[in-house]
């Protein structure tokens, strides 16, 4: 069975996030390869390439998961191991690459992070842009799990024509909680564009987050009727 995940990175100053490369697992290998074309425009403001794959033209395969990737997993030789895989809903003999799909290999030192290919089927993500939404700090107190979502397209964003607004209606309200990442508004974009039926709603919350720079940590899950 082929499961991709994307690799982004976030430009550090910006905080815009690029697609740049694919994580394969397919026929019991792993492949990874760069790709564009967010990687020219990735390189064009500052990238480099991604440690351990210094050449951006090559087509990296092994049969076991990449050291430079398998060293973003939480070690287990820590005495808290298994309560990070209980936080992240893992269980103790799960795969490298369920953990790697659940804590998306982000680390504290940089801004990279693995994330599933879109799947049209079940999409789940981080809202990103929260701490340029006023409405985060009006709703800290009543924002729950399980609460639903609206999603709205926002055309005339100046910075992606594709971006998409995460919305929580509660109390009579809409707050706006931030906006679906820049990897996947294109493709929900166009599938909001079509009117399919979905549903949105918040699956986790973190107020404290050490890896993101975001005030709030709403983690979605949308599944669509397609």
């Amino acid at each position: 069975m082929k499961r991709d995940m994307w690799l982004i990175w976030k430009h550090a100053d910006t905080r815009r996030r690029y697609k740049i490369g694919v994580l394969s697992y397919n026929d019991n290998k792993y492949i990874f390869k760069y790709i564009n074309p967010e990687l020219d425009s990735a390189i064009s403001v500052g990238f480099k390439y991604f440690p351990g794959f210094e050449d951006i033209y090559k087509v990296y395969e092994s049969e076991k998961l990449f050291a430079n990737i398998e060293t973003r997993l939480p070690n287990p030789r820590r005495a808290d191991y298994l309560e990070i895989l209980n936080l992240y809903n893992l269980e103790k003999d799960s795969s490298e690459l369920d953990i790697l799909r659940a804590t998306k290999g982000r680390l504290l030192t940089d801004n990279y992070e693995f994330v599933p290919a879109f799947d049209s089927n079940k999409v789940e993500f981080d809202v990103a842009g929260t701490r340029h939404c006023a409405d985060v700090l009006k709703c800290k107190d009543i924002i729950e799990v399980n609460d639903k979502l609206l999603l709205e397209l926002e055309p005339d964003n100046k910075f992606d024509s594709k971006a998409i607004k995460v919305i929580m209606p509660k109390n009579g309200n809409n707050y706006h909680l931030g906006y679906v990442p820049r990897y996947y508004s294109k493709e929900l974009a166009e599938l909001l564009e079509n009117k399919v039926d979905y549903s949105a709603m918040i699956q986790g919350l973190n107020f404290e987050s050490e890896i993101n720079d975001e005030d709030i940590t709403a983690f979605v899950k949308l599944i669509f009727d397609n």
